[in-house]
Order: structure tokens, then sequence, then C-alpha cells
């Protein structure tokens, strides 16, 4: 595994190094390389439910993080095409639990392309390993437990911004923990997922969509193949120029060959509404409905750095996300979450979490910022955590 990772990195650190050494002579670079260092207070490393002794092995219930991390990456068009990429590269160091450091990364590549012929796509690869999550008992308490995911994604369309286009999607996703405890290996999986559809833009201001996609995957440990099957309508609305809504409604379709009780059939969906009221205040909000490996994987990005993995056969989600830019040096970044989650074994629990952040641009190239955190588990496993963080950041471009 250790090879592995080291092999993914070089090649990620290479291919953006062939794509920066092409544009040297931009007048702008296109590539950046960094370094950051982050302290982070847990209160609750472990996901302990109140006056719960610590498992064997744990030395501590709260611990403090540090997180030294390398950062590059890539932005560069190229004609009709453009390039991007980021790659970060973490070492996590415990001061009392120090049998969980560990090193994580994150990687994202691909292009964005188009052709006169009205085809455009784009195509990506998105990696991340992070110390996988205690709070369903997937992480190990002796070693760190990693858990790693990606995601390839391949997708064309055929009209462009005209009246009809057509548009064909592949996505590949898998994630895997390096511990071989049944917990683990149970929530281990991988699917292949083909989606095919028609959309249709009366006015740059409205698109709607229509199509069908047909999921294979498997969970290996538990020789448990499963297919899905779904019928997606989707929208993309621009109400005014301080707003966008983009909204995917599904009847999803979900059959399992040995783990019958993740069987699903119903609604799915998702919406997302992004609204800027002043040019230094916007809003997010997120809703999903899906099964648990979907929803694990919404808004999956190279820069994951808590765990995703989701043993649920069915979770509710809404997230609401603000950013004000206070100053031209201070941002300030607020978010608020809330989860319910249907259980394999019969019953849910529901998660909220708050997180606060401010960010200080000390120079061009250095910024500063402290954050906090608070998540409060209630169900089958109950837990309330604290955190509590300050981060320095260099950047070179």
């Amino acid at each position: 595994a250790m090879n592995q990772t080291k092999n993914i990195v070089r090649l990620a650190f290479v291919t953006l190094g062939i794509a920066a050494a092409g544009t040297v002579h931009a007048q702008q670079s296109p590539y950046y390389f960094g370094a950051s260092q982050t302290f982070t207070r847990d209160s609750n490393l472990f996901r302990l439910p109140g006056g719960a002794a610590l498992p064997v092995g744990a030395l501590s219930r709260s611990d403090t993080i540090s997180t030294t991390s390398l950062l590059a990456g890539l932005d560069q068009p190229i004609g009709r095409q453009r390039l991007f990429g980021d790659v970060a590269v973490r070492y996590n160091r415990f001061a009392d639990n120090d049998q969980l450091d560990n090193t994580g990364y994150g990687i994202g590549l691909g292009v964005d392309w188009a052709t006169i012929n009205q085809l455009s796509g784009t195509v990506s690869y998105t990696a991340s390993q992070t110390l996988s999550s205690f709070a369903d008992g997937v992480g190990s308490i002796t070693e760190p437990n990693k858990e790693r995911s990606q995601q390839f994604l391949a997708r064309g369309r055929l009209g462009g911004e005209s009246l009809l286009a057509v548009e064909a999607t592949y996505i590949f996703r898998k994630r895997d923990y390096s511990a071989t405890t049944p917990a683990a290996q149970a929530n281990e999986f991988d699917q292949n997922s083909l989606g095919l559809g028609l959309l249709y833009r009366p006015s740059g201001l409205l698109t709607l969509g229509a199509g069908v996609r047909h999921t294979r995957g498997s969970f290996d440990a538990l020789a448990d193949d499963f297919d899905r099957n779904d019928l997606d309508l989707t929208a993309v609305w621009i109400p005014t120029g301080l707003s966008k809504v983009a909204a995917r409604l599904s009847y999803s379709k979900e059959d399992h060959d040995v783990t019958t009780i993740r069987d699903f059939s119903g609604a799915t969906g998702s919406l997302t509404w992004e609204y800027k009221p002043t040019g230094k205040l916007t809003f997010i909000t997120d809703l999903i409905r899906d099964t648990g490996a979907e929803a694990s994987f919404d808004g999956y990005t190279f820069n994951n750095t808590n765990p995703a993995g989701n043993n649920s056969q069915i979770t509710s989600a809404a997230r609401v996300r603000a950013h004000w830019d206070a100053t031209a040096k201070i941002g300030v970044d607020a978010g608020a979450r809330y989860a319910r989650r249907k259980l394999l074994g019969g019953g849910d629990d529901k998660t909220g979490t708050l997180t606060l952040a401010a960010n200080y641009l000390a120079t061009r190239n250095i910024m500063l910022g402290c954050q906090l955190g608070h998540e409060k588990r209630g169900g089958a496993t109950s837990y309330t955590a604290n955190t509590a963080g300050c981060s320095a950041q260099v950047t070179l471009r």
C-alpha cells in the first residue's frame, strides 16, 4: 500500500511538472507550489459516548494533531482545452495517540475539452487517503486504518449550448481500507456507472434534462454484487444574476445479491442553491437524499481530509455554507450540516455539525487561519466532539 501511494504521488507530480514546463513563458504562472502547517485539538478523537471508557490501545480521549502538507497545482488553458490539477501530501502526527501517525494525500487531475463540432466534455481523476472514522466502528484504535477513495469521470456532450444536446457520462468509484478487520472490509466497494441523457436549453437561463443511469458494483469482501438503475430529471436555473439552482430528481432501484438489507427502491435526488446577495457575500445550500455509498461521494474533491465512508441504506442531508469577504485580506466561512441516516441494522442516527473559520492573507503568498468545529450525533452511536485549530500556508506562483 505504501509503494502504491508513493507511485500515485510521483505520477501526479510528474504530470503537473510536464504540464508546467510547457507554460513557463506564460505571463501569469498557471501553476503553484506550497506548504502548510496546521495544529488541531480534538476533544473526542475516538467519537466515544459521554462517560464511556477508553477502548483498549487508546492513550487519551482528546488529542492534538499536527498536519504538515506539501501542495502543488496547475490551471492552464490550451486553446479550447483546460488542463487542471492539484496535489496535496499530508503527514499527520498525534501528540498522545502516536500509534495513529499517518500519511495522507489528495490528488485531482483533469482536462476540460472542446472541439469546433459542438463536442465538449470533461475527463478527471480524483483520489484521497485519510484516517478512517471511529464513529461507526471502522477505524482501528491500535494502528492507522487508512480510508482510500478514488473516482474517475468521463463526460461528453454533443450539441454544446444549442437548444438540444446529448450527454453521456461514465463514472468509476472505489473505496477501500488498509485494515483487514471485518468492519472495515464490509465497507469496501467499487462500482461502474454509465449514464445517457438529453438536455433541452430553451434559454441561457434554463437547462432541463432527462436521462437514465445503470450502475454495476460489488462489495468484494461480502461477495455481494449489486445493480442499480436510475431515471433522472435534472434542471439548472438562473432566476437572477444573484442566484443559481441545480437540481436532480430520480427514481432509483438498487438490488443486492447477498446483503439484501441494502436493497432500495424510491426517490433520490439533490439540490444546490448558490446565492450571492453582494459581491462579498455568498450562501450555498445543499440538499441530498441517496444511498450511503452515493451520498458519501457527493461533492467529492481532491481536498477531502475527513473520512467519507457511509454504510447506511439511505441518507438525507442538508447543508448551508456562507463565505464573507470582510476585507480585501480577511475571509470568514461558516457552515452547518444535518444528516439523518437509515442504518442497515435497523433504526437511524442523526448528526449535526457546525463550523466557523477565518483566514487572513498576510502577504500575497502567506495565509493564516483558524477554525472551530462542533459535531453531535444521536441515535445508535451517540457522541459529542469539539475541534479547534490554526494553520499557516505559504504558496509560490
